[in-house]
């Protein structure tokens, strides 16, 4: 049976070896090995935007499992000194323990935030202790607890995996550029229809996003991205002039006068200025002449467009 323990003064004890486990901030799960009087000290990244919790998964040797209650395990806080490989003489408050039991696997699940999202099962244990950001690490040990134990028992490992546990959510990283490599002007960004100061220090759900930038000195753009879990999503956007555009569609063979200057290259968008402005199609003596009212910011597409009917008559 499994039993809590408020943090009491700090004892001072020895373990045979050391292990160390260094996590990072979206790092794999790393499995190590060690005996029953073993400890092992998994250090925690200085980056723990995206680790709500640490999770410890341990395979227990058939003969502990045979000696059920025969090695206990603990946790520690305020650790003294700070652990290292050949370290073995330490102090801290232990602040939880148990045993093994008859089970050949024990995971234990360690928040490190009061309000987390870990999802729980009838295969762990959940702690109800969140350890002091302080010490940057749990400390997990582990000892004989019963006497006329065989030797055998002494020497079994224990197959120990540590593997962070993400908060369901990443982050968006936002380049913008400005055309002709300017320096860019103020704009606003919006997320999801939301208005955002700071798009990169805001942590995001899973899943798909919309991205708006607004801005008096560029065309709007709208962007979608996916957030993955406890990842960071790189996003370039080039912002474009505001300058109106006009895209001009015509047969073959046409001729195009905007403004009374012909347009040499109908397969480019061309710039205008904002107001008004007359695009002339002449298709040998057929001749269309269209109005546009160009707005900063705007695209539009003039096209002229010639068509053939057929009667019948006896």
């Amino acid at each position: 049976m499994l039993l809590a323990f408020q943090a009491q003064a700090a004892e001072s004890f020895r373990v045979h070896k050391t292990v160390l486990v260094t996590l990072t901030a979206t790092g794999e799960s790393q499995t190590v090995d060690a005996n029953c009087n073993d400890a092992v000290a998994i250090i925690l990244p200085e980056d723990k935007t995206y680790i709500q919790g640490v999770e410890i998964s341990v395979k227990v040797p058939q003969i502990v499992a045979e000696w059920h209650d025969s090695v206990a395990w603990f946790i520690y806080t305020g650790i003294q000194p700070r652990p290292t490989e050949k370290r073995i003489d330490y102090s801290g408050e232990r602040v939880h323990t148990g045993t093994f039991g008859v089970s050949l696997r024990k995971t234990i699940q360690i928040p490190l935030l009061k309000n987390n999202t870990i999802k729980r099962d009838a295969y762990s244990e959940y702690l109800q202790l969140v350890p002091p950001e302080e010490d940057g690490m749990i400390f997990f040990r582990m000892q004989l607890a019963m006497k006329g134990t065989p030797n055998d028992l002494t020497a079994a490992k224990f197959e120990i995996t540590v593997r962070p546990l993400f908060i369901d959510k990443g982050r968006l990283h936002l380049t913008t550029k400005a055309p002709d490599s300017a320096e860019v002007q103020p704009y606003t960004v919006f997320i999801d229809g939301k208005s955002v100061s700071d798009v990169e220090v805001m942590l995001l759900d899973t899943g798909v996003h919309t991205l708006s930038l607004v801005s008096d000195s560029y065309r709007n753009e709208v962007r979608t991205f996916t957030v993955s879990q406890a990842k960071t999503t790189d996003l370039t956007v080039q912002f474009r002039d505001i300058t109106p555009l006009l895209l001009i569609a015509a047969p073959e063979g046409t001729i195009v006068f905007l403004d009374g200057n012909e347009v040499e290259n109908l397969k480019e968008p061309v710039s205008v200025s904002q107001g008004e402005h007359s695009v002339r199609f002449v298709i040998g003596d057929y001749e269309v002449v269209k109005q546009v009212s160009a707005v900063n910011g705007r695209t539009y597409t003039v096209s002229v467009n010639l068509d053939a009917t057929i009667s019948e008559s006896e």
